[in-house]
């Protein structure tokens, strides 16, 4: 929290750190502490995943999916009552041209390429068969989630922030990004709609909201705009030889090659579910870009 500067000292009091692991049965705790947990917990919010478009399914099963049943498992631990569950889940499950909220019985598995969608995939499938069993839950589709609107503090592993920190340390860019539109949610605008839909009384068990970006996103060109108003110097290269350059610089995005991080997150058609991006603009990506020079990179900017 506080290399994302959300740390705030009032939180001191509020926040319970619990060591557990979702890819074990009871979270790896003690039966009793397991269940004093349960006693205590009124709603879950279940974000615990790991994102990651080059493993295969088979490693991600233990956390993505695993780690879904064992939430399932401590929402209904108790015969008394069940933990309502908010469960965040993403557009990787659905097909690209789907532009409406779909039951995730309706989605065929043909398009799921990566192991990541795979598991989300199961997973969804899994609160599905929990829904139609009595337990309430909402599911929240996310889609790209960027740097933070107001401070430009950012996931340092996501495939878009290593692609500007691969961009900014080889000095170039690959030609084939130039008319690129990119499009992403800021994560506190995200997080803000996902709080705000779970307060709705008119929520229905097993409601599915998409939580991505409604705007016109932000051109690739004025990105490589920005990056050189902060004093960086970027040029265009053939996709080969930008390719040769990071694995050169031994760059994490080298990894993500056979992923494209230039595909645009096509918004879903529910005004209860898109959220508005019109802060998407160059002093957005300033702060991303600072940022990333002076937080991830190491490279202070004024």
């Amino acid at each position: 929290m506080i290399f994302l500067q959300l740390w705030n000292e009032t939180y001191e009091d509020r926040i319970v750190a619990v060591r557990g692991d979702l890819a074990q049965e009871y979270f790896g705790m003690e039966i009793e502490t397991y269940s004093a947990l349960a006693n205590e917990t009124d709603v879950i919010f279940h974000c615990g995943t790991i994102v990651n478009f080059v493993l295969p399914y088979e490693n991600l099963y233990s956390s993505n999916v695993f780690g879904t049943r064992e939430v399932i498992r401590f929402a209904s631990h108790h015969s008394i009552r069940c933990i309502p569950i908010h469960y965040i889940s993403t557009m990787s499950v659905l097909p690209s041209t789907v532009e409406h909220e779909m039951h995730i019985d309706e989605v065929s598995t043909d398009h799921l390429r990566t192991g990541y969608a795979q598991s989300k995939w199961v997973a969804e499938k899994l609160i599905a068969e929990a829904i139609r069993l009595g337990l309430s839950v909402t599911i929240y589709r996310l889609g790209s989630i960027w740097a933070d609107s107001e401070t430009g503090a950012c996931n340092q592993h996501d495939i878009f922030t290593l692609f500007i920190r691969a961009m900014i340390k080889t000095g170039c860019f690959p030609t084939t990004a130039i008319n690129t539109i990119l499009n992403g949610l800021p994560a506190n605008l995200a997080v803000q709609g996902i709080v705000s839909l779970s307060r709705q009384r008119s929520n229905i068990n097993g409601k599915v909201h998409h939580i991505v970006p409604f705007g016109e996103g932000v051109p690739f060109e004025n990105l490589i705009v920005c990056m050189r108003q902060c004093g960086m110097t970027v040029n265009d290269v053939s996709y080969e030889e930008w390719k040769r350059r990071v694995a050169e610089q031994s760059e994490p995005i080298v990894e993500f090659f056979s992923q494209s991080p230039f595909e645009r997150i096509v918004p879903g058609d529910s005004s209860t579910s898109t959220i508005g991006s019109e802060v998407l603009d160059d002093i957005y990506v300033m702060k991303w870009l600072k940022f990333i020079l002076n937080h991830i990179i190491g490279d202070p900017v004024v």
